[in-house]
């Protein structure tokens, strides 16, 4: 039931840099990591707020020291990291400051009016080449996290966010949900412990999503298409033949090796995203902001 990865799942709306050389593969948790930023709603509509929260592991033996949000209406895209267009329009987020008011562990933004204070800030005297004058009927937002660990580590987060000042689409993009995880053929839910697994051996990872996560959109072209659903696999311990799988059932191997001496317990995460912004991840309590793991304990 494994699926190879294909190029589409390569893609991610999620951008992360990190400090500092990391020789483990990306599915190994040996660092800071945030493994999603979760936004509520998905397709932000006019003079609507929107709430964002990360997903963050901490180092090991370590803990998050501090999150440091900030928006930008405007951005100039990919080719420049998503740099602001409009530096003086980038805001902080702070608990202070109710039109990007952090609180609890989540961020809120108004993006059209956030959106619209820039643009009256600047004046049509000082607007960019390329700038509209007035907020357009749809644009991309853009929310930055800067996180730090306990360790000194540092990641850097975009999350990308359709705004629609004129009006959202028909229908709204909604996240994936994740119905089931299966270790070795059975169902495991965050928190349990498998079966051991020996040195050297390997044992089947699936996640399988709601048959209603393949959604239906119209792409940049005009064609309506459905969603890639992409599944990401993270672990503390041990290595995965493939760290992603194509929804909306994904699978892979977990081997016990490169592993430290003594007994070690591989702490496993799904993460699933339609690569439009819609995100879920196993094991995340968004009322508290606890991430739980399946437990895979290696002897």
């Amino acid at each position: 039931m494994r699926a190879a990865p294909s190029r589409a799942s390569l893609l991610a709306l999620l951008v992360t840099a990190s400090c500092g050389a990391d020789f483990a593969p990306r599915s190994v948790l040996q660092d800071l990591r945030v493994l999603a930023i979760l936004a509520a709603p998905l397709e932000v509509g006019p003079g609507e707020s929107v709430t964002l929260r990360a997903v963050t592991v901490p180092p090991p033996g370590g803990s998050l020291v501090k999150e440091r949000w900030t928006f930008c209406p405007f951005s100039i895209g990919a080719s420049a990291g998503y740099a602001c267009a409009v530096p003086q329009c980038e805001e902080r987020c702070t608990a202070a400051n109710p039109a990007c008011a952090v609180a609890g562990g989540k961020v809120t933004a108004n993006p059209t009016l956030l959106a619209q204070g820039c643009l009256a800030k600047l004046g049509a005297g000082g607007l960019p080449p390329g700038l509209p004058s007035q907020v357009p009927a749809g644009l991309e937002v853009l929310f930055r996290l800067e996180s730090l660990g306990s360790d000194g580590s540092r990641r850097e987060t975009v999350q990308r966010l359709p705004a629609y000042p004129g009006g959202v689409p028909a229908t709204r993009n909604l996240p994936p949900v994740i119905q089931q995880v299966t270790v070795g053929g059975l169902a495991a839910a965050p928190g349990a412990t498998t079966a051991p697994l020996a040195r050297g051996a390997k044992v089947e990872i699936c996640a399988q999503l709601s048959a209603d996560s393949v959604q239906r959109y119209q792409d940049a072209l005009g064609r309506t298409i459905p969603e890639t659903l992409v599944i990401s696999f993270y672990t503390t311990a041990g290595r995965f033949d493939f760290d992603r799988a194509n929804g909306p059932v994904g699978c892979v191997e977990l081997e016990a090796k490169d592993l430290p001496s003594g007994p070690v317990t591989a702490g496993v995460w799904a993460v699933a995203r339609d690569l439009r912004g819609g995100a879920a991840v196993t094991g995340f309590d968004p009322a508290t902001g606890a991430l739980t793991p399946i437990a895979i304990p290696i002897p």
